[in-house]
């Protein structure tokens, strides 16, 4: 994804946060006699905005991996147990450049750039150490994350061309690019902050892992701002 439509999308949070945080209360008598931190058995919808942090990786016979800091965001749905233990399901989704080099049988290498897309499905659960509307909290989970690196992976098909509304004419030869599915999980700390009824935000700090058998298991970390809307 492009810088200019991460920086938009966060202007997009930005506002709806805003929106949220003074919207009038419809019910100001109910309002104070129920703190914003009552959580327990209620729906929330969030969008979390992701910072990737810089990740190197050296892989087998010298080859090795630099990945660029990115942004990233998604969506996700998660119930309130009670005012302690939340469930949720989360997908996310980046793009980040990278810098690689692999290396010849018979020992020259050769370094080159592309761009890496993932996107990871996650079940998670929250536990909250405190019931009020501020509460740290550690989190945890398990999912699969998917993994398009760019890298050509087969012969190109024919070449087409198109006329493209914002690029004129355009022609190309697709090729299929080396993708794989692994197994991930995550563990995160934070704190949350009930800002009403309706809305709150919640910073954290995560750990991502994934399990690619015999080629390691990779680790990033990954810290998020949740933009969080109760139901």
């Amino acid at each position: 994804m492009k810088r200019g439509m991460i920086i938009r999308l966060a202007l997009v949070l930005a506002v709806i946060a805003g929106v949220a945080l003074f919207a009038p209360v419809a019910d100001a008598q109910s309002f104070t006699t129920v703190r914003p931190g009552g959580r327990g058995g209620t729906w929330e919808f969030f969008m979390p905005l992701t910072y990737n942090a810089p990740w190197s990786w050296s892989g087998q016979g010298g080859s090795s991996v630099n990945l660029d800091a990115t942004w990233g965001f998604g969506f996700g749905f998660g119930y309130n147990i009670s005012d302690h233990f939340q469930v949720n399901g989360l997908f996310s989704w980046s793009a980040r450049n990278y810098d690689a080099k692999y290396v010849y049988t018979d020992g020259t290498t050769r370094k080159y750039g592309n761009t890496e897309y993932n996107s990871t499905f996650s079940l998670n659960g929250i536990y909250y150490l405190l019931p009020g509307d501020i509460s740290p909290f550690v989190s945890g989970g398990v999912g699969v994350t998917y993994i398009d690196t760019s890298i050509p992976n087969g012969a190109g098909g024919p070449t087409t061309c198109w006329w493209d509304p914002w690029y004129g004419y355009v022609c190309s030869n697709g090729y299929p690019t080396k993708t794989e599915s692994d197994f991930s999980y995550n563990l995160g700390i934070g704190v949350r902050f009930d800002l009403n009824r309706q809305f709150s935000l919640q910073p954290s700090y995560n750990k991502l892992w994934l399990d690619r058998g015999s080629n390691g298991s990779p680790d990033f970390d990954v810290w998020r701002l949740d933009f969080i809307f109760r139901m």
